[in-house]
């Protein structure tokens, strides 16, 4: 690469096609769980055990994901996980009852843990303070692309072949991650002699994030208010999102009797309004602030989860609803992986976003088996979709205590 061009940009692209192709098959679940439903004889609250059971995983793994990119080669890291990605996303081509599906997802989990904290974490490294917020607002986009893109592209594919086929198309996407990571990736800008784009001119920093003589431990970060505010926070805004992307397309085609390839529609309609809020929130909260935009965020979803209840059948108050959802959807992750940069020590970001993945992994577990169990013991989307806008307030109040960064010394 040109000495002009700053290997942050090929940190930033690798890591984009890897969000991209993540969060497909992540959020490609949601897309075809009609058909599966059908085809495997589940109930709606199986259907959502069965994303639960990736979530679970994830949850597991992703805290030890976090500290383990603050410690080891970034590049062999995600290479790994990317081909387990692979891996699971294969199998879900393949079950044939609710337990092996629940199996296969949860392995696409482990995979998929990697690709959220360690690359966020990554990208913080390669980019100054003051590019931060615009670099994981391009981030961000790439889950928007990808999730929109499924959106059209995998139910004429359902129509045309089955859902399975689809899982396999995914499933070569993940293999193809492996040889980009391995090439691209770079665990910090020392390695190549150079200082984080945007940063001053001048030497390289000696220490980077995750040298031991920097390292934060969980005990001290535990200690924190900050870091337990945030955490519940994150736990609401993800059981709000998730409850909404788990089942808008089930609720699309299965309550309102909609096509199902218009109510895949409405997943496409979450993600491409999403590219506006994931590029220009994170650029705004580089000058207005992080608190402001995420209170900001978190109240948009709940108050969009309500509209989206009060649209019913109404096709076009049903889809501008759910692209307002979208827009502040997209940006609440780069919103709070940004927090975790700019209110705790930049060593310890990878540890921080790690330990938050498990407040926001139990808030996806939950999300899918509870919102699935009381449509099937109410017969409507209706009231999960109340309990998510809920989470959202609870969620925004928690953040709205967040207070200046703490001292750790103490």
């Amino acid at each position: 690469m040109s000495r002009r061009i700053h290997w942050a940009w090929a940190i930033l692209f690798a890591s984009f096609i890897t969000d991209f192709t993540n969060y497909s098959i992540r959020l490609s679940y949601g897309i075809l769980m009609p058909e599966m439903i059908v085809a495997l004889k589940i109930t709606k609250a199986q259907a959502g055990a069965i994303a639960s059971s990736f979530y679970l995983s994830y949850t597991i793994f992703s805290p030890l994901l976090g500290f383990l990119i603050d410690r080891l080669n970034a590049c062999k890291l995600l290479t790994l996980f990317s081909f387990i990605l692979g891996v699971g996303t294969f199998l879900m081509a393949k079950p044939v009852s609710f337990f092996q599906a629940c199996l296969f997802f949860a392995i696409v989990g482990v995979g998929s843990s990697a690709m959220w904290t360690p690359v966020v974490t990554l990208v913080q490294r390669w980019f100054g303070v003051r590019r931060r917020g615009m670099a994981l607002g391009i981030l961000s986009i790439s889950y928007t692309i990808g999730y929109g893109i499924m959106g059209l592209v995998l139910p004429p594919l359902v129509v045309r072949y089955d859902w399975r086929f689809c899982w396999l198309i995914l499933s070569f996407l993940a293999f193809a991650l492996v040889p980009l990571n391995g090439t691209l990736l770079r665990s910090r800008p020392q390695d190549l002699n150079l200082s984080p784009w945007g940063d001053p001119p001048g030497p390289p920093p000696e220490n980077y994030a995750g040298e031991a003589k920097a390292r934060v431990s969980y005990a001290q970060l535990l200690k924190l208010r900050n870091f337990w505010v945030v955490a519940i926070s994150y736990f609401f805004i993800a059981f709000t999102a998730y409850v909404i992307n788990t089942f808008i397309v089930t609720y699309g085609h299965m309550e309102l009797g909609l096509p199902y390839v218009q109510s895949a529609r409405l997943a496409s309609a979450i993600a491409f309004s999403g590219i506006a809020g994931a590029l220009f929130i994170p650029l705004l909260s580089d000058f207005w602030g992080r608190k402001k935009c995420l209170i900001l965020i978190n109240a948009s979803l709940a108050l969009s989860t309500l509209l989206i209840i009060w649209a019913g059948k109404n096709w076009v108050a049903l889809f501008v609803a759910v692209g307002i959802f979208g827009v502040f959807y997209a940006a609440a992750w780069p919103m709070y992986a940004a927090t975790a940069a700019d209110f705790f020590p930049r060593e310890a970001t990878g540890s921080v976003l790690g330990f938050w993945t498990i407040f926001y992994g139990i808030g996806l577990i939950l999300a899918p088996t509870l919102g699935g169990y009381i449509a099937d013991l109410t017969g409507t989307f209706i009231w999960s979709f109340f309990l998510a806008a809920g989470a959202g307030a609870l969620g925004t109040f928690f953040f709205s205590r967040l207070r200046r960064p703490e001292d750790l010394s103490s």
